[in-house]
């Protein structure tokens, strides 16, 4: 053999290792973002329940309205979707009390492997991008026909409480959200580690007048408040 087939030789054998050096190292995303996923755990029987708060305002018509009540969401067997995932069935059910549930109605979740899912009224959400990191974001109405939702990830590994329950490694997301003097659009969602949603928010609110050191919610002219509070898990 000469000294350039010799030559030759090397080379190819020195690629082909660093070739199954590249490849040993290489971890699948699925896999990788797993810990990730955590926030947005689907597991058939599971159920959340919350108290559910919707406020309506119209001080020209002097009317303001409180809704009070208790959403459970199930989490039902897995199907394959219209994409050809694996997707969940969301079984959503309504109460006055924590008790008595009727269905209002069913939804749909999956993950895939850069994203978290769920599909609302026929509309399909990216809740949750992977990997997971401070400032991240992404159009949340990238799968639908709505004009463009601007999602960031605004906490990470943070703690969330409310009277009934104090939970660790909790996510926030904020989504086009802005506040000033006359208005006030704030749309929010945490969600805790191997739970899975615990807090939504939506605001929208107006005012036709500006008190300066008085906040926008003790003026309110017409809105809307809506705030999804998790208070038990089964």
């Amino acid at each position: 053999m000469t000294k350039q087939h010799i030559t030759i030789s090397f080379c190819i054998i020195a690629l082909l290792a660093l070739s199954a050096c590249h490849k040993e190292n290489i971890v699948p995303a699925d896999v990788e973002f797993s810990a990730d996923k955590q926030y947005f755990p689907l597991e058939t029987g599971k159920s959340l329940i919350y108290k559910v708060t919707e406020i309506t305002i119209d001080k020209p018509s002097d009317y303001y309205d409180t809704i009070v009540y208790y959403l459970r969401e199930r989490t039902d067997i897995p199907f394959i979707d219209n994409e050809g995932d694996t997707a969940y069935r969301i079984e959503r059910f309504k109460s006055q009390t924590t008790s008595n549930w009727t269905i209002s109605d069913a939804w749909e979740a999956k993950l895939t492997t850069y994203t978290a899912e769920k599909v609302e009224e026929n509309q399909r959400f990216i809740k949750i991008k992977f990997p997971l990191a401070i400032g991240k974001y992404w159009n949340g109405n990238l799968k639908n026909e709505l004009d463009d939702k601007d999602c960031t990830i605004t906490s990470l590994s943070s703690k969330y409480k409310n009277e009934n329950i104090q939970l660790d490694s909790c996510l926030s997301i904020t989504r086009d959200s802005s506040v000033t003097q006359i208005s006030k659009q704030y749309d929010v969602e945490t969600y805790a580690r191997n739970i899975g949603l615990v807090y939504k928010e939506i605001t929208d609110i107006n005012s036709q007048e500006v008190i300066y050191g008085v906040p926008i919610e003790n003026r309110i002219y017409r809105g809307t408040i809506y705030r999804q509070e998790l208070i038990i898990i089964e």
